[in-house]
């Protein structure tokens, strides 16, 4: 049984395919402005260069697998293939927990003071964030159970 029916104002389906298309834009869009900081930025951080060039090719990789996961998960919506859309059940939590970590990490190192408001604005937009990827995440996984089911796929393994 699915957890949902329904995905917001319409059906699973469509809105696991918006949901793969907007996440195929965002990654390319992120490949895009990581390429734009690395040129424009890359000589001005002089005491930062090497967390700055981390930090960009960390990004870039995970628009990389993005890319390829979103890809995987409209190409599976459309031909009811399951076995497609179970990347994209496997790679948006590590996304967002690497987001977050990235984020912390970032503000440990930057020294944000505890009560500056910034900090509360990026921790907010974070939450956010992770709930909506949540959201999402439910809507995909239960589509997925949705084509299994529809395509006959055994529930569980057999050993």
């Amino acid at each position: 049984m699915a957890v949902f029916e329904r995905c917001c104002c319409c059906s699973l389906r469509t809105g696991c395919l918006v949901f793969g298309t907007l996440g195929l834009v965002m990654a390319l869009v992120n490949i895009g402005l990581e390429i734009h900081d690395f040129v424009s930025y890359g000589q001005f951080m002089e005491e930062l260069r090497e967390v700055f060039l981390a930090t960009c090719i960390l990004s870039t990789l995970q628009s990389v697998v993005s890319i390829t996961t979103y890809s995987l998960l409209i190409y599976g919506i459309h031909q009811a293939k399951y076995k497609l859309i179970l990347p994209t059940l496997v790679w948006n939590p590590i996304n967002v927990c690497i987001d977050i970590i990235t984020i912390i990490f970032g503000s440990v190192l930057f020294d944000i003071d505890l009560h500056d408001p910034f900090l509360h604005i990026v921790l907010i937009t974070t939450a956010v964030y992770a709930l909506v990827s949540l959201l999402c995440w439910l809507c995909v996984f239960s589509h997925w159970r949705m084509v299994k089911v529809q395509v006959g796929a055994p529930e569980r393994m057999e050993m």
